[in-house]
């Protein structure tokens, strides 16, 4: 082998491998261009599901909000409700009080006038759940019952309520004030 077919082997060979490092680079190239993209994209997409998060952050604050105000605005007209049920009983109350100072009343009938009031009151909150608690004659269940004292008795058994002290309610089934008695020993 001559040098010049030496040379030209060796500045083939030269551009062989040149055009494979530049093949090379330019496949790197490509692939870094294509993740570069992906990059970009997945950025922008990131960036829309934070945005997205942000809204929906910002749709359940406001919802709470609206809910609260519905559910003041629920107590609110619950107890209106209540109120405008009681204002006869209020209205009745007023008449008593006016004839209870007339002279010709006797007490039989302020005291009818006042049984009439009192149940025209336990029937308006009867109809609101409330319920007196039974007591007298029944045994103390400490649910129901707040026991004052223990007393003898020859009428009721050990363990027994004796004598109600102050009479207690339920509303729609829950305890809301204990009956205060006297339980026999």
């Amino acid at each position: 082998m001559s040098d010049k077919d030496v040379k030209e082997k060796v500045e083939h060979k030269s551009q062989k491998t040149s055009q494979k490092a530049h093949s090379s680079k330019s496949k790197y190239e490509k692939k870094i261009k294509e993740l570069e993209e992906k990059i970009k994209k997945l950025e922008a997409e990131n960036q829309s599901l934070k945005d997205q998060n942000l809204r929906r952050i910002a749709e359940f604050e406001n919802m709470k909000r609206r809910k609260e105000k519905e559910f003041l605005q629920i107590l609110q007209n619950a107890n209106e409700e209540l109120i405008l049920e009681l204002l006869p009983v209020i209205d009745d109350f007023e008449r008593f009080l006016n004839h209870a100072n007339d002279e010709n009343q006797n007490v039989e009938s302020l005291k009818q006038g006042v049984e009439l009031i009192y149940k025209k009151m336990m029937q308006i909150l009867e109809k609101q759940g409330l319920k007196p608690i039974e007591s007298v004659g029944q045994e103390f269940d400490a649910e129901k019952h707040q026991a004052l004292m223990q007393v003898d008795s020859d009428k009721h058994p050990s363990g027994h309520i004796v004598d109600e002290h102050l009479k207690g309610y339920t509303l729609n089934g829950k305890v809301i004030r204990h009956a205060q008695v006297l339980v026999a020993k």
